[in-house]
């Protein structure tokens, strides 16, 4: 409650909560030395949990960063909120990890008493984050901009420049989509039929298809490239029946 934190609006309790972990961090790793000194890096799970902690520190404050630095945009709050409940799930379970492993459990205990009284509680994100975070990435928006400025767009029918351009046709056709629905249609063809949407709209639609199909194909091999015994069914057989009758006689 009265841990140090930048006035910040609605995300002045994710600053102040970073602040408690550094602090709690800082305690449990100087207990670490103290009690463990070089035998700390031997034991490399423990040490790893701290620098799992460390590491998610790290993120998090470069997100607090981020939307202070973008001008705290309230349309790109929710992917903060998910990024800091993640985050903080894993360091509160790091933290348990931590106090229920180090070898002396005189100390693990005061530490808990501190760092962690009632355990890890936090959960991770709601599935309310969770649906805010999917419906900014599933809109066009400025918030989505916003959080793909560096990814390269190269117009070469692959990648990311084949998945925008799927993005685009789906959100393009949704309205289409809703009607089709609404009339309980699947084929674009019959919905054309039935004058439910008109022949531009099936074509549309049926490109968008076309785009996600290309999206989520994978690659296709054929068996006996990825086998050297697909084409000698023969040896195998007899490679087993060999082995069938060793195992009989022995």
């Amino acid at each position: 409650m009265f841990a140090p934190a930048p006035e910040a609006g609605e995300a002045t309790e994710f600053y102040r909560q970073l602040s408690r972990y550094s602090a709690s961090f800082a305690l449990c790793a100087d207990m670490a030395l103290l009690t463990l000194g070089g035998a700390l890096k031997r034991k490399e799970m423990l040490s790893a949990r701290f620098g799992d902690i460390l590491s998610e520190l790290y993120l998090l404050s470069a997100a607090l960063k981020r939307w202070d630095d973008e001008g705290r945009q309230t349309a790109d709050f929710a992917a903060l909120q998910w990024c800091m409940a993640s985050g903080f799930r894993t360091i509160e379970n790091r933290f348990a990890e931590i106090l229920a492993n180090l070898p002396n459990r005189f100390v693990g205990l005061v530490l808990k008493f501190i760092v962690q009284p009632f355990g890890a509680r936090v959960l991770g994100p709601s599935d309310r984050m969770v649906h805010e975070c999917a419906q900014l990435l599933l809109s066009p928006s400025t918030a989505r901009d916003r959080l793909t400025p560096d990814l390269s767009h190269v117009e070469d029918d692959r990648g990311v420049a084949r998945l925008e351009k799927a993005f685009l046709l789906v959100v393009g056709t949704e309205e289409i989509a809703k009607r089709m629905h609404a009339a309980r249609i699947h084929d674009w063809q019959e919905a054309v039929k039935r004058g439910v949407i008109t022949q531009a709209e099936g074509q549309q639609l049926a490109a968008a298809h076309e785009a996600v199909a290309k999206v989520i194909e994978v690659d296709d091999f054929a068996p006996e490239a990825l086998s050297p015994i697909y084409n000698k069914p023969a040896d195998v057989h007899q490679f087993f029946q060999e082995l069938g009758e060793q195992r009989a006689a022995s």
